[in-house]
């Protein structure tokens, strides 16, 4: 029987206070813990931007060590997939810094996201190819494109040997970006990452704020959903994300779809 798995990429946003944490904030509050009894996983952007030390990763463990069933996803440094610089020795430090995660039972998996400017050519398959022979073999790794280019039955079928992770994500339709898709290409494991479609934003350079300022009308989370549930059948496990994070629209459509695909969830 397949199980969803609801979570919004990144806890730490001031414009969340008043929308989705408290304002004022009760004293000795803490953003994950407050998010981790509601969801049931997080994406952690921190690790994008820098290397986390051990005791930020110990102090997530803590506040999460009452919830064993929640999970993180590590987000790989941008040095890995926007730069595509593969250093042995930062690859290395990167996965000493979150092995505590996966030693406690909390680490779901790693998250390489690339830009649209990374195609489909033989350079950009290599140097995946690259990148997932320097991580442990046993850790999963879900890949998000969001060029259209990698859409195809060759790429899909070398996922599914490798038993990678297709992330099937919704952005906003400009040029050749990619659609909506549903694959399943790991055995048991299917994700879908939700960015909004704020068009005009998207490749404006306003910044990250912009980009992701979308809150996703009922209409556009069904069809959504209807998305989702074509993967019922074959995926154990579907991980849900929204990083449409801006004023908190995330939380609040992840909730909205959670209620569409888990009718019996409160």
């Amino acid at each position: 029987m397949t199980s969803f798995a609801f979570g919004p990429a990144g806890w730490s946003y001031p414009d969340w206070l008043g929308t989705v944490y408290p304002q004022p904030l009760p004293k000795g509050f803490n953003h994950l813990k407050f998010l981790a009894n509601r969801f049931e996983f997080i994406e952690v952007n921190t690790t994008f931007y820098r290397i986390p030390a051990e005791p930020l990763i110990r102090g997530w463990l803590k506040k999460t060590a009452d919830l064993p069933g929640f999970t993180f996803w590590v987000k790989l440094n941008q040095s890995f997939t926007h730069d595509r610089v593969l250093n042995p020795q930062l690859i290395s430090e990167f996965c000493r810094a979150i092995n505590p995660l996966a030693e406690h039972g909390r680490f779901a998996g790693l998250l390489a996201q690339f830009p649209y400017s990374f195609h489909h050519t033989f350079e950009n398959n290599r140097h995946l190819e690259e990148l997932a022979a320097r991580i442990p073999r046993e850790w999963p790794l879900a890949v998000e494109f969001r060029h259209r280019s990698w859409d195809c039955p060759p790429v899909l079928d070398r996922f599914t040997d490798r038993k990678w992770i297709w992330v099937n994500i919704d952005q906003p339709a400009i040029s050749n970006s990619l659609p909506l898709t549903a694959h399943r290409t790991h055995p048991e494991i299917a994700y879908f990452r939700l960015h909004g479609r704020n068009a005009a934003a998207w490749f404006s350079g306003e910044g990250r704020d912009a980009r992701y300022n979308y809150l996703y009308p009922a209409s556009e989370l069904g069809q959504i959903a209807a998305v989702v549930r074509r993967l019922q059948e074959e995926a154990r496990r579907i991980f849900v994300s929204g990083n449409n994070h801006y004023k908190g629209s995330a939380v609040q459509n992840l909730i909205e779809l959670k209620r569409m695909l888990v009718p019996e969830a409160p």
